[in-house]
């Protein structure tokens, strides 16, 4: 099978890739718009403009409007367009009328003869369905995919097979359907069937299909998310290791007059400027669209709507070169209760994410800090983990000290026969001994900290205490009250029995202050 992706960057379980087509290359994560051969109410062309050098369509339609002539042409030219075309089976039609009047083999050679950059097999859509019309799809879909190897001349093909994984929201059944698949010589995978629960704003359900595939699909080859056109929806599945998705949400959207933000979609009538600067919205007011014939305002939102989905798929690239994609997470969960959810469901999946976080890369930012959601990276995680349960004091005299610095001024102390650690609010505790390793070298909070923050850290540094004391330790712990955070540290340290060194500027007991 010959390799068509290759990776650039990794952050979390997502990645920058080159997808390479016999059309030429798509740098993922990437969006495929799209187009309908019935029905485009949008030139080709002015979604190249907005930044798409991809769409994908729709073959069953090409073969019944078309037939041989799409043969004699290839689909580029019958869609006028010389970039990289992508087309569904017609699976979808099935979804929605619950059969099509055509085999797989006839779809499939179809597919070949018009000669797709990628395309995908006859699948069988689980959707929002019992589960024994789920485990149905399963194994039809795999059934069909067992079938396909025999005429898809798989190791010389130059379109991109893509093998869709189903089962919906029965985790079980997706990951037998994932775990099945990997073992099939598909260059491409595909997750199926979210569009229901998207629609519903079931998001975390999205997140879980998701997950449970990708522990069981080759990491090596690309994943596709079908019907995935929100920007809400791209950071989660791009950190678990999506890499192309597709939709017609730009233009579904701008039928019902629904303009598209990175935090939701909203209403063309609600709106009294527009809070973005694509070309449409920098020529037009809210008040100008709703003026316009149906047709014409339409076409427009649709535009921006393209423009939008290009925006949010290049901030989530940028998230990855800077190692930020997490506090990407954490910043969209606080745009709508459902993302909270999401966040919560995705970050069950800590450890596979962090098996693919790199330690450190180029363009690595320092961390942002603002909730105790900001504590469920990975990365944090890994250093957390590392401190509670691996490190090892050199010296057998260990002294905890607040970091008071909130902008990363971790050093070495030059004591001899004293292992020093601060302790810091989301960090947990820093050894000396790797100040200036990631993320300790720069990172950034701020005050006050929350509460569910502080009773996190009083967690972790009564645990790493007991740790150390079982190993033979003798502990020494610094505290201000100067910070909350570090008096409820010593507060809590004194009631374990310890030594506890308050700060000079303190007279008589301790007591908290507002900081």
């Amino acid at each position: 099978m010959p390799n068509v992706f290759r990776i650039k960057d990794f952050e979390l379980a997502g990645r920058i890739g080159v997808l390479e087509t016999a059309s030429g290359r798509v740098e993922t994560p990437a969006f495929f718009p799209v187009v309908d051969p019935l029905r485009q109410e949008i030139d080709l062309q002015e979604i190249k403009e907005a930044g798409f050098n991809q769409v994908i369509t729709n073959a069953y339609l090409l073969y019944r409007r078309f037939g041989d002539k799409a043969r004699e042409m290839g689909v580029h030219r019958i869609l006028g367009f010389d970039g990289v075309i992508m087309t569904d089976s017609g699976a979808y039609q099935m979804l929605e009328y619950g059969s099509i009047d055509i085999d797989q083999r006839t779809v499939v050679s179809f597919e070949k003869d018009i000669k797709s950059d990628i395309a995908v097999i006859l699948d069988h859509p689980t959707g929002d369905v019992s589960r024994r019309l789920a485990e149905q799809s399963v194994i039809n879909t795999l059934n069909n995919a067992r079938e396909a190897i025999s005429y898809l001349d798989l190791e010389t093909s130059k379109t991109i097979w893509v093998l869709p994984i189903q089962g919906g929201k029965y985790l079980d059944l997706v990951a037998k359907s994932a775990s099945e698949s990997a073992d099939l010589p598909y260059p491409m995978y595909g997750i199926g069937s979210p569009t229901v629960f998207m629609e519903k704003y079931n998001y975390k359900v999205v997140v879980d299909m998701i997950g449970a595939a990708k522990r069981f699909l080759r990491p090596e080859r690309p994943v596709h998310l079908f019907g995935a056109g929100h920007p809400l929806m791209f950071p989660f599945a791009v950190a678990l290791g999506v890499d192309t998705f597709d939709s017609a949400s730009y233009m579904l959207y701008a039928r019902d007059d629904r303009y598209i933000t990175d935090y939701g979609t909203v209403k063309l009538q609600e709106l009294e400027y527009f809070p973005c600067s694509c070309p449409v919205c920098r020529k037009y007011t809210p008040k100008d669209l709703l003026e316009m014939p149906p047709e014409q305002r339409r076409k427009l939102l649709a535009i921006h709507n393209l423009y939008a989905i290009k925006r949010s798929i290049e901030r989530v690239k940028q998230s990855i070169r800077e190692g930020r994609l997490w506090e990407l997470l954490v910043e969209v969960s606080h745009y709508r209760p459902e993302m909270r959810e999401a966040l919560r469901a995705i970050s069950k999946y800590y450890r596979y994410m962090e098996s693919f976080t790199p330690t450190s890369k180029g363009g690595l930012r320092g961390a942002r800090l603002f909730s105790i959601e900001s504590t469920w990276n990975p990365r944090i995680i890994r250093l957390r983990t590392w401190v509670l349960l691996r490190y090892r004091p050199p010296f057998n005299l260990v002294r905890l000290a607040p970091l008071l610095s909130r902008s990363g001024m971790c050093q070495q102390s030059k004591a001899d026969g004293l292992s020093l650690v601060y302790y810091i609010p989301y960090l947990g505790a820093v050894p000396e001994e790797i100040c200036g390793a990631y993320p300790t070298a720069q990172f950034s909070y701020g005050e006050p900290v929350p509460d569910d923050v502080i009773r996190d850290l009083v967690n972790f540094l009564r645990a790493l205490v007991i740790r150390l004391k079982r190993e033979g330790h003798d502990i020494i712990i610094e505290a201000t009250s100067k910070k909350r955070w570090s008096l409820e540290i010593g507060q809590e340290m004194q009631r374990m029995g310890l030594k506890v060194l308050w700060a000079r500027d303190l007279k008589g007991e301790p007591k908290a202050r507002n900081s």
